[in-house]
């Protein structure tokens, strides 16, 4: 077994969900997202940012927001940080204070892999951004 770095891990893990974000009909819409989401928790707030995904993949049906919010939430799986049976949201809302600053700190460094992979295999732009 190849031991491999924290950055590598990531990498690895996110970079299958971008190639396959890439190959669709939202790709653009789901780079400008990636650009924007760690601004969004830094800003914003973990909580608040998750929860705005989830919202805004259930009201307005914006696929890039709820595949974004799935990609996290199977990636801190495969991490084993998110426990297989707890739903990302469920787990944020409950974490104690060092937990959620932890799951910060793992989700922004997630999400710069994200926004670095989308830059690399998605060159398309979103016309609204």
């Amino acid at each position: 077994m190849t031991v491999q770095s924290k950055s590598q891990r990531f990498a690895n893990l996110v970079f299958p969900h971008v190639s396959e974000i890439a190959a669709s009909d939202h790709a653009a819409k789901y780079k400008t997202l990636s650009k924007k989401a760690g601004s969004l928790v830094r800003n914003s707030g973990l909580m608040q940012t998750i929860a705005f995904f989830r919202a805004k993949a259930t009201r307005s049906g914006e696929e890039h927001h709820q595949d974004f919010y799935d990609y996290l939430q199977d990636e801190l799986r495969k991490l084993t940080i998110l426990p297989a049976n707890q739903d990302l949201f469920e787990y944020v809302r409950n974490s104690s204070v060092p937990e959620y600053m932890y799951l910060t700190r793992e989700i922004l460094l997630l999400i710069n892999w994200h926004k670095r992979l989308a830059d690399t295999l998605i060159s398309v732009e979103d016309e609204n951004d």
